[in-house]
């Protein structure tokens, strides 16, 4: 590491000595194997007696693999990004399958320093096992869309499932409105990008009251609910008024849910400690051994500074499928906003970073005062809702805090007030969870896999018995008609019998039939009502005197019947 005094260039700034590290914020930050990773934003430290202030374009990793403390944590940086990761309000895409990480998609650049720019499109970086990569530009073999629109900000980022996404955000400021300032306008809508086949979609949103214009909010991918995962959104503000220049914070009593097969928004109501609204904090979350999944999200301000903001340093936990709010008991000192916040295993959430929102002043003035939490990062545990300065190689798995249990011990495992819509509510009946000790991300595909071979094998069985069903049912059926419906002789037969038809009868003329009717279509009276009978001659007598076995026509209907001779004249009479 150099020497503190050293350290000018923009590049080193991402790997900063704690003796003189102060701010970083407004970078992005993702977990990709056993690293963390964190790109883009902003860095301030002490050089000379003096503070400053640089954009970041380094990629920076800390070792998930071993325990370590904000104090001894190794921060392993990569440089020479040509620029790529030199934005701030961006984000990362993760690719688990492939272990690549995606940037450049949003983002803007920074003001500080050198004014380093990135150039428009996306990158790529594959980091290698000590956590080293480079960006690399995939402009030419991807959308030409991350290359000829305009490039966001400040927008909801996850990914999960093969795919990425970005919700709302900004676009660059892009015209001067009366008084001489410049706004950014909104954007609204979903865009997803498809990591296997490189095509990036853009969606609108409805369904939801934000109708998708959100920005600075939190969004997650929660792998563990519907057939491909969900999307949880919350917080943030919205752009409004003639000159986007009116923000309206989006309360927290409602988080929008997101499903990527159906492509349907559903809002859904909260309970508990519901959060003050607010914008920049941090979300992240993880799933429990109770089949449950925590939210924690921190910090973040109102868009006003000084000591006003301070009772903004507070967590809460959202649990899911309860869609519940638990907040952390602890004194607020440190408020901080622009920061980010990772799962990192056994209920265990990194946070990174943050600028001081009790300092009022210029942009600059929230990166001039030291992070009291060493290199900006900080642990908050979810099975005790409380803070430490170390992280330790756990299980993924982990058991919620006991305020968390108590709720789904009084109220099931449903909202309080319900769920607002019944496919909603289907949609997290749909649940995967790994064993205690497995990943934290359910593998979708061996789970279905196996569930398609359970169907699969259940489908067999059904149809192998529906076979046996249909041969029984073959032999009882041809049983039955052996026994009350043989083969009928021809009239020739039954006049001139061979000596296999010597114990049938001989049928008698045609016509003598004690009265019956002859022919179809013939009548007779009985009880002084007329009749039209449809019988046609009978073929064969059964040889034992009990009865005939005859054919009986009515339109679009075929009878062929056997019938004990005391009820014939009966049953004919009255007709069928």
């Amino acid at each position: 590491m150099p020497a503190p005094h050293s350290i000018t260039t923009r590049q080193e700034n991402s790997a900063i000595h704690d003796s003189v590290f102060l701010r970083r914020a407004y970078h992005s930050s993702t977990v990709l194997g056993k690293r963390v990773y964190i790109g883009g934003g902003e860095c301030s430290y002490s050089s000379g007696g003096r503070t400053v202030h640089q954009p970041s374009d380094a990629l920076v990793s800390i070792d998930l693999s071993e325990d370590w403390n904000n104090v001894s944590v190794a921060l392993h940086a990569t440089f020479g990004s040509s620029g790529a990761g030199a934005l701030k309000n961006g984000g990362i895409w993760v690719d688990e399958k492939k272990d690549t990480l995606y940037t450049g998609f949003a983002g803007i650049s920074s003001s500080f320093g050198d004014g380093v720019t990135s150039a428009q499109g996306l990158w790529s970086s594959s980091p290698d096992t000590s956590g080293g990569g480079l960006w690399q530009s995939l402009n030419g073999s991807t959308d030409e869309s991350f290359t000829t629109r305009p490039r966001a900000f400040g927008g909801q980022v996850a990914s999960g499932d093969g795919s990425g996404y970005f919700l709302g955000g900004m676009q660059p400021y892009s015209r001067l409105v009366d008084n001489g300032s410049s706004h950014p306008d909104p954007v609204r809508g979903l865009v997803s990008y498809n990591f296997s086949t490189k095509k990036l979609r853009s969606m609108a949103v409805s369904g939801v009251s934000t109708e998708g214009n959100e920005q600075n909010g939190g969004m997650l991918y929660v792998p563990n609910f519907g057939d491909h995962g969900i999307l949880v959104a919350m917080g943030g503000e919205q752009m409004s008024g003639p000159d986007n220049n009116s923000r309206n914070l989006i309360p927290f009593t409602n988080v929008r849910v997101f499903n990527p097969i159906s492509n349907e928004w559903f809002e859904q109501r909260t309970s508990g400690s519901i959060p003050k609204p607010r914008k920049e904090f941090c979300i992240a979350g993880t799933a429990s051994n109770n089949h449950t999944y925590e939210i924690l999200v921190y910090a973040g301000w109102d868009g006003t500074l000084g000591l006003t903001a301070l009772p903004y340093d507070e967590a809460f936990v959202l649990t899911l499928p309860g869609f519940h709010w638990t907040k952390a008991n602890y004194l607020a000192l440190h408020p901080r906003h622009g920061l980010t916040c990772n799962a990192v295993g056994g209920g265990q959430i990194l946070t990174i970073g943050g600028v001081d929102t009790m300092q009022k002043g210029s942009y600059s003035a929230a990166f001039d005062t030291p992070d009291p939490f060493t290199q900006g990062l900080a642990i908050f545990d979810l099975i005790s809702l409380t803070w430490r300065d170390s992280y330790s190689v756990n299980p993924d798995s982990y058991t919620p805090a006991p305020e968390v249990h108590a709720y789904y011990k009084t109220n099931g495992r449903s909202p309080t007030a319900g769920f607002t819509s019944p496919a909603l509510e289907s949609l997290f009946a749909i649940e995967y969870f790994t064993a205690p000790g497995n990943s934290n991300e359910p593998e979708h595909g061996n789970i279905r896999a196996l569930i398609g071979g359970i169907v699969g094998s259940v489908v067999g069985v059904l149809f192998a018995a529906f076979l046996v069903f249909c041969c029984w049912r073959r032999r009882v059926r041809r049983r039955y008609q052996e026994t009350y419906f043989p083969k009928l002789p021809t009239l020739a037969s039954m006049r001139n019998p061979s000596p296999k038809r010597q114990r049938q009868r001989r049928l008698p003329p045609p016509g003598n039939w004690s009265g019956w009717p002859a022919a179809p279509g013939a009548s007779w009276e009985k009880g002084g009502k007329k009749h039209t009978g449809g019988l046609q001659e009978p073929t064969a007598w059964d040889g034992k005197g009990g009865g005939i076995m005859y054919y009986h026509y009515r339109p679009k209907r075929f009878y062929r019947r056997f019938l004990p001779e005391r009820v014939q004249k009966c049953f004919f009479a009255d007709g069928l």
